[in-house]
């Protein structure tokens, strides 16, 4: 259940497939009230490579790397079973 703050706060994904990084991609859009189309002009790319980045087809890694940038994300890889705690900027 969300919190009543949950719409400003960052969330983290999970990502083990290149379906689910596309899931993941497409929810920090969405949130962020983006277009496919604002956000593919931002990192220069098309609307249809975004489209099938969400779609979870391969991504070109430029690419994928200045998606995450510009929506103030990060790509962290961690031991799969690892804890991770992530606290939101400050």
């Amino acid at each position: 259940m969300e919190g009543p703050d949950e719409s400003v706060q960052m969330r983290w994904y999970r990502a083990r497939t290149k379906r689910a990084l596309g899931v993941a991609l497409q929810s920090i859009r969405q949130r962020a009230g983006t277009s496919q189309s604002e956000l593919a002009a931002r990192v220069s790319s098309s609307r249809p490579h975004l489209s099938r980045l969400e779609r979870g087809t391969s991504p070109q890694v430029d690419t994928l790397m200045q998606l995450l940038d510009v929506q103030g994300y990060e790509l962290v890889m961690v031991p799969r079973g690892s804890t991770v705690t992530v606290e939101p900027p400050r």
